[in-house]
């Protein structure tokens, strides 16, 4: 019996790399710290959840209920409405669910424990970083911290009390945040509220009280914040195949997953099935014969299925567009663009989910969820 890889972090990233690890034979241990609920916006695919309710029995009570409508809204009043495409979850109980399935996994053990550099006795040759946004991730890779853009986010959740009939998921985009808010519905009357943007944080908290007042006077949504926001930090990189996935310290190769390596998308910031996708990669470059991960494997799956899912060439050029300051009329632009390619996004991201492998390294493979 090959002794188990370690994987520091135990949400979405950690969560799949184990999941599919395991599926290969291979014996993992997950350090983490606690179950939390992480103040993202929680958007996942209609595909990704469907795929998380079929293949790992997770419950999302969202899919069995009106799945709301987009509605995309740009300065001036301008919008665009369309079908929906996502539907919202709750960080906490889809990790708590992922835990409570994986440990059911005769080759996964899940240790809650809060990890340091410290615990190197813990560590494996091999040693999978799924912490995130931390202040170990930042010790481990050292340089690349600086090398990320950091996108900052503002959420609160709470419940809708004003009687409105399949109210519409909401995603206004701003020139000045480099950023976006939003408005996401649940099950039972929730919502979430939140802003995003590569600015700084003074300001997103302003932005984030002007966005509130927006909507409720453009919307009538009748939203009231009965405390303040969480606000937490999204690191992003563009071209993440040109950077390094693994780093080592002390003998130890540590190998990057999800928020490690920046894979938020790079409009968007969205992260859970870019996560998972990563997860998912490191599993197919596992080889059983010498019980190792090949990262030059890993790399090149990478780089070929962000390229065709969310660092398509198309993000890559919109989020070089969104960060320039000198180009006039910009939310203009966004609103035609949006306007003449929605539709197109949308089938795409519907073809290409962002969460599943579509290329082996050699070729597209499709829809690749049953491996």
């Amino acid at each position: 019996m090959p002794q188990p890889i370690a994987i520091i972090g135990g949400n979405i990233a950690g969560l799949s790399a184990a999941y599919h690890l395991a599926r290969k034979g291979c014996p993992v241990i997950i350090y983490e710290r606690k179950i939390w609920d992480k103040p993202c916006g929680g958007a996942i695919s209609i595909e990704y959840a469907y795929y998380l309710a079929k293949k790992l029995g997770i419950d999302i009570p969202e899919l069995d209920q009106y799945i709301p409508h987009i509605h995309f809204y740009f300065k001036d009043h301008r919008s665009i409405e369309t079908d929906g495409l996502f539907v919202t979850i709750s960080r906490y109980n889809l990790q708590q669910q992922l835990i409570s399935r994986l440990q059911n996994d005769p080759n996964i053990d899940i240790i809650f424990k809060h990890m340091t550099r410290k615990d190197h006795n813990l560590f494996s040759a091999q040693t999978i970083l799924s912490t995130g946004f931390s202040g170990l991730t930042r010790q481990i890779i050292g340089k690349e911290w600086h090398n990320r853009e950091y996108a900052l986010a503002l959420k609160y959740s709470g419940f809708f009390r004003k009687n409105s009939q399949n109210p519409s998921h909401l995603m206004a985009f701003d020139s000045r945040l480099k950023g976006y808010g939003w408005v996401f519905f649940g099950s039972n009357s929730q919502f979430n509220i939140g802003i995003g943007g590569l600015i700084e944080k003074k300001i997103i908290y302003e932005k984030f009280e002007e966005f509130t007042k927006q909507i409720n006077d453009r919307f009538n949504y009748g939203i009231r914040l009965e405390s303040s926001p969480a606000v937490w930090k999204i690191p992003i990189t563009l071209n993440n195949w040109n950077t390094p996935v693994s780093y080592y310290k002390n003998g130890i190769e540590f190998i990057g997953t999800g928020d490690v390596l920046g894979l938020a998308h790079p409009v968007i910031a969205a992260g859970i099935e870019p996560a998972w996708q990563s997860g998912w990669l490191l599993g197919e470059s596992y080889d059983p014969a010498t019980h190792t991960i090949k990262t030059a494997r890993y790399r090149h799956l990478l780089k070929k299925n962000l390229q065709l899912t969310s660092r398509k060439p198309f993000d890559i050029v919109l989020s070089h567009i969104l960060r320039l300051n000198w180009i006039p009329f910009k939310d203009q632009q966004a609103y035609f663009l949006m306007k003449l390619f929605h539709k197109k996004i949308i089938h795409q991201i519907k073809k290409y989910p962002w969460f599943a492998m579509i290329h082996d390294g050699e070729k597209e493979t499709g829809f690749k969820i049953d491996a």
